[in-house]
């Protein structure tokens, strides 16, 4: 039987002190998405162009030239718990109070570190007889810094990827 990873192994962050430098994250007070956290959906929000080519006998081909990353988040909510009380006291806010630095560890321990706009913020919900709901969004802003798990920074832009181990490969 194949093994696979467990979704829990993924480790996310928000920074509290409502920091915007990724680059910079000493300032940076981050608290786990964890508690009452029940399901992450990442997407990837893609923007394709598929422009028709007189060489193509009337066919497309799709490239894609840009991303807007999003991680949805819902679950219930846990009064107390820091990251929720922070992202809950935001239901309000509009403007640059909504950015604040996201950090993602994958199950391998890759990072990603972006800045974030927090959107779609739900801070309770639901029946009468049932526990709180609370869901929100992460919006990456910019290009994101990745580093591998031996905390080398992974380049990438529109041409190509750098791997982790140096290799070029077509992105």
């Amino acid at each position: 039987m194949a093994k696979f990873k467990m979704n829990y192994k993924n480790i996310f962050e928000i920074d509290t002190a409502g920091s915007q430098d990724p680059k910079d994250v000493t300032k940076a007070t981050f608290a786990p998405l964890a508690a009452g956290i029940s399901g992450v959906t990442p997407a990837a929000n893609e923007t394709d162009d598929n422009t028709a080519y007189y060489d193509g006998s009337g066919f497309t081909d799709t490239d894609v030239t840009g991303k807007r990353i999003t991680l949805a988040f819902s679950g219930h909510r846990v009064v107390g718990d820091k990251a929720q009380d922070y992202i809950a006291s935001k239901f309000l806010a509009i403007g640059p109070n909504l950015k604040t630095l996201a950090r993602w560890t994958d199950a391998d321990g890759n990072k990603i570190i972006s800045l974030v706009t927090m959107t779609a913020i739900v801070p309770m919900g639901g029946n009468a007889n049932a526990k709180q709901t609370f869901s929100f969004t992460l919006s990456f802003n910019g290009k994101p810094i990745m580093t591998d798990n031996a905390g080398k920074t992974v380049e990438f832009d529109e041409d190509e990827t750098t791997s982790a181990d140096g290799a070029i490969t077509q992105g």
